[in-house]
């Protein structure tokens, strides 16, 4: 039993990628279908190099909103890579609205098409993003089937 466990696990993780690198965003309101209005433009460089759009799906304050100006934020991103293909994901993250914008984000792979088509997975993010621009770095695990 524990032969088939462990040959399950190094079969799965044979489909799978460690992926690191920097994005840079921009934000854009020309043509932004987002609910709450916000829409950004990214490039990233390294393991998913390429160009991105991110559109906002939800923004939640919390109890502690007034207080820290953190903010809960979902939306979707769409990554043409230089390699071929989209990559989808669904992305959640805190970010501060005061200061320098820290946030910090999941992104959960959620299908691709291309070379990307079925993947899964997920990486985090962090950065900056304020007065509509920002940058930061991403690491984590993409799986094709």
């Amino acid at each position: 039993m524990l032969a088939l466990v462990l040959a399950s696990s190094n079969a799965q993780a044979a489909g799978c990628k460690k992926v690191n690198g920097r994005f840079s965003l921009q934000a854009f309101t020309d043509g932004c279908t987002s609910a709450i209005a916000l829409c950004a433009h990214a490039t990233f460089t390294g393991d998913l190099a390429g160009t991105a759009t991110f559109v906002g799906t939800s923004i939640t304050p919390t109890v502690d909103t007034p207080t820290t100006g953190v903010v809960l934020v979902t939306g979707d991103t769409t990554i043409q890579t230089k390699g071929g293909g989209t990559l989808s994901t669904k992305d959640a993250f805190v970010l501060r609205t005061v200061g320098t914008g820290e946030f910090g984000e999941v992104a959960t792979v959620i299908g691709g098409t291309g070379p990307w088509a079925g993947a899964t997975g997920a990486f985090r993010a962090q950065g900056v993003f304020a007065a509509g621009a920002g940058e930061g770095d991403y690491v984590g695990e993409v799986c094709l089937p």
